[in-house]
């Protein structure tokens, strides 16, 4: 009788403990202010600067030439051509596409905004990294990581529902738990080593509104 109550009793707080881990992560990967309030006049005083003279437009480049210019632990200013708002991120993982973080909490604010929270919908952006701008393909769904854990240390729960497996999340206290997808012509979905059609068309259209732009 002893040992059944002695089992339940630390049964629940590995509960409560599981529960306030949860409440830890959601903390520490979910925004803490008024996004529309804050990034309005950032819109309205950004949007209309898109291209800028000293980096050089490289439409046309695929992925096996870009892998080597925006490689990893480099960081790109990202501007999303439909709004015209501006971040900044890092690849930090990611070899068939590249797998990106956004670099301050500031950066994954203006994210969020963008997407209207997290989401896989596939946005058509400049890329600016080494002095060239390149068209190319972004979603907002933080996944496979956690930020209150070492980046590549195996660990439970991960963002996205992801479960057990090695933490993707190399940037650390920038809002987020996890990475984000960013595809450039010719690039793959790592499972399936697939071309992706929206991620794809969303290149393409980045191209066109850039060489509109030029």
């Amino acid at each position: 009788m002893i040992d059944t109550i002695i089992t339940w009793i630390w049964a629940i707080i590995a509960i409560f403990s599981q529960d306030l881990d949860d409440t830890r992560r959601d903390e520490l990967c979910s925004p803490a202010v008024d996004l529309a309030t804050n990034y309005k006049t950032f819109y309205e005083t950004q949007h209309e600067e898109i291209i800028v003279p000293q980096y050089i437009p490289n439409l046309y480049a695929t992925w096996q030439e870009i892998q080597h210019i925006f490689a990893r632990e480099t960081d790109a200013r990202v501007v999303d051509l439909a709004t015209g708002l501006e971040f900044n991120v890092r690849r930090t993982f990611g070899t068939h596409h590249a797998d990106v973080e956004p670099l301050t909490t500031e950066d994954a604010d203006i994210m969020r905004y963008i997407w209207g929270g997290y989401s896989w919908a596939r946005r058509s952006v400049a890329v600016y990294v080494a002095g060239q701008v390149f068209p190319a393909s972004l979603t907002f769904f933080p996944h496979a990581g956690r930020d209150d854990a070492p980046a590549l240390a195996t660990v439970d729960n991960r963002s996205g529902g992801y479960g057990r497996g090695v933490n993707l999340d190399a940037v650390k206290g920038n809002g987020v738990c996890g990475i984000v997808c960013m595809h450039f012509y010719g690039s793959l979905l790592h499972g399936s080593l697939r071309s992706n059609p929206d991620h794809q068309n969303a290149v393409l259209r980045a191209r066109e509104i850039l060489q509109e732009l030029r």
